[in-house]
């Protein structure tokens, strides 16, 4: 009997198409890409536990968590506040893998760790017009006067669920959205951002 070999599969696959789409006039004011090769996992604090658990963070990874939303950062590996007591850890690399691996013992006893690698998407949403592709279906005000780099917090956008950070002035956006609505907001993104012109990288 032959061996049946599977392959990971991108939840955009058959979606994204490189290039230019949209509007055709000028410089292309949006620029998407999935973030591949990820590492995603769920660290969640246990009761009364916050406290430690930014203590050993800040031991293990050099990382001072913010006691509410916000994204922390270094070296490929990034810890983004979504709620109380809990933070969805980003790692891209070996080196960022090590370090979540390093935290994650250190958390023993006081939070559970629990990966997302295969249940979240993560797009990066960039460009001059990236503010206004996602305010067409997000609530949160996106102004950098209120949201900026390094800010981060949980929200519908386009009525899914998802996990936002801003990465850099430009401005910059990832969102992590479930897996399972890869596919409705795709569909959503490229709808927005078309009339302003969007290069799929």
């Amino acid at each position: 009997m032959s061996e049946i070999s599977l392959k990971a599969r991108s939840p955009f696959a058959g979606l994204s198409t490189p290039g230019r789409h949209g509007a055709r006039e000028g410089t292309p004011g949006v620029s998407l890409s999935e973030r591949v090769g990820l590492g995603l996992f769920v660290i969640s604090a246990g009761a009364g536990k916050a406290n430690d658990v930014a203590a050993k963070v800040l031991s293990a990874t050099g990382l001072d968590l913010s006691p509410g939303p916000g994204r922390a950062s270094k070296d490929g590996f990034a810890l983004i506040g979504t709620g109380p007591g809990q933070w969805l850890a980003v790692a891209e690399g070996k080196a960022a893998l090590a370090s979540l691996a390093k935290l994650a013992t250190a958390l023993k006893g006081v939070a559970t760790i629990v990966d997302q690698s295969d249940g979240k998407a993560v797009l990066r949403v960039s460009g001059p017009r990236a503010r206004d592709t996602l305010a067409k279906g997000c609530s949160l005000d996106l102004h950098p006067r209120v949201f900026k780099a390094g800010s981060a917090t949980t929200t519908p956008v386009a009525l899914i669920d998802c996990v936002i950070w801003q990465v850099d002035e430009t401005p910059t956006y990832d969102l992590a959205v479930p897996t399972s609505y890869a596919g409705s907001f795709w569909s959503w993104l490229t709808a927005s951002a078309a009339e302003y012109g969007y290069a799929v990288e």
